[in-house]
């Protein structure tokens, strides 16, 4: 395990994770076969606190255990409104 000196780095490295990159470091950690909880303490000890959490580590887990290995993220919520500025502009 390395070491970094200034622990200031950790903490600006994990505001700008993506949660994309925070998945591979998750199946990476499937790969190797550890505990949901070994992962969470493994990649928080190494990135910062809640940069992973148990629930989002289980959940990674379960989904790439089905045989999903997509690393992106799904669309969630209502589909953005559609607004035609020429009918709303007629109404007003």
């Amino acid at each position: 395990m390395f070491m970094l000196e200034n622990s200031s780095k950790i903490k600006r490295l994990s505001k700008t994770m993506e949660i994309s990159e925070i998945r591979v470091l998750m199946k990476y950690e499937l790969l190797r076969r550890a505990t949901t909880r070994q992962a969470v303490t493994n990649i928080n000890s190494v990135f910062g606190i809640q940069v992973a959490t148990n629930a989002s580590v289980a959940r990674c887990f379960k989904k790439f255990r089905s045989g999903d290995f997509d690393l992106s993220n799904e669309p969630r919520g209502r589909p953005k409104a559609q607004v035609d500025n020429d009918v709303l502009k007629a109404t007003v």
